[in-house]
């Protein structure tokens, strides 16, 4: 029996299956590309890539909701600022050397502004969905795990500026100035709070991508270090068993010849 042979032989196999795996880990750039090179590391950087994942989508969920307070602080301006020219069309309206003729103009005016504001109202949408028209809760995922969600509130600001009195008003008549001052004034404080609602709702977005993306920084850095390849070490290694199979395979190559040059010897 040949023991330099079948030694040689066993070196060279094992070299040439460590060469073929470090080939595979250059290539790939990961030093885990199945179950076989580490079963418990896969694990783990397969529930740190559905974590990433996770975060990923709730980052895109956070941004649709800050989306969402954005366009309704918009719609909320623009209407803040129709009541301010309807405050001041009521204060005109005020004025004693004004005859009735003036005030029904400025009546009509102050109906347009009334309009445009409900026009407001039913334009201010996201993805079909109405913000200031019915009340109601937006729900937004954000976090991987269930239950970790934020929400923004939708209102009928219509039906609350109605209650205020805004659409009734009529500044046509100087008695009834003080009611309409009120009903605008009552009308901007609604739109303040509403504002501040959508305000700190735009916070709390902001805050929980800049959470979401350190922990994506964080947990993409852990993956890295489980499942990515170290170039340098693997060409190192690969350097290694590129001597050892070459060793191996000269070393098969001698016993063969000592083997021919024994049986030589024995039948002459």
């Amino acid at each position: 029996m040949n023991i330099n042979g079948i030694g040689a032989n066993y070196v060279n196999n094992s070299a040439t299956q460590s060469v073929s795996s470090l080939q595979e880990s250059l290539a790939s750039g990961k030093r885990i590309n199945s179950a076989a090179d580490d079963a418990a590391g896969l694990q783990i950087a397969n529930r740190l890539s559905s974590q990433i994942d996770g975060n990923g989508q709730a980052i895109a969920n956070s941004m649709s909701g800050i989306s969402v307070t954005q366009i309704a602080q918009g719609g909320l301006a623009s209407i803040t600022n129709d009541l301010s020219s309807l405050r001041e069309l009521a204060v005109q309206a005020g004025n004693g050397i004004y005859s009735d003729s003036d005030r029904q103009a400025l009546q009509q005016q102050a109906n347009a502004l009334i309009e445009n504001i409900q026009g407001t109202i039913g334009a201010t949408t996201f993805a079909g969905q109405e913000l200031l028209s019915n009340d109601g809760t937006l729900d937004f995922q954000v976090g991987s795990d269930a239950g970790n969600t934020l929400s923004v509130s939708t209102s009928d600001l219509s039906s609350s500026l109605s209650s205020n009195g805004l659409y009734s008003i009529d500044i046509t008549n100087q008695s009834s100035l003080e009611a309409t001052l009120n009903a605008i004034d009552s009308s901007i404080e609604s739109i303040h709070s509403l504002s501040s609602d959508y305000g700190s709702a735009q916070n709390a977005f902001s805050s929980r991508i800049d959470a979401l993306l350190e922990s994506q920084v964080n947990e993409s850095a852990a993956r890295s270090r489980i499942e990515d390849a170290d170039y340098a070490g693997t060409v190192s290694t690969q350097v290694i068993n590129d001597i050892l199979e070459r060793s191996s395979i000269a070393v098969q190559a001698q016993a063969n010849a000592d083997a021919g040059r024994a049986l030589n010897l024995l039948s002459n």
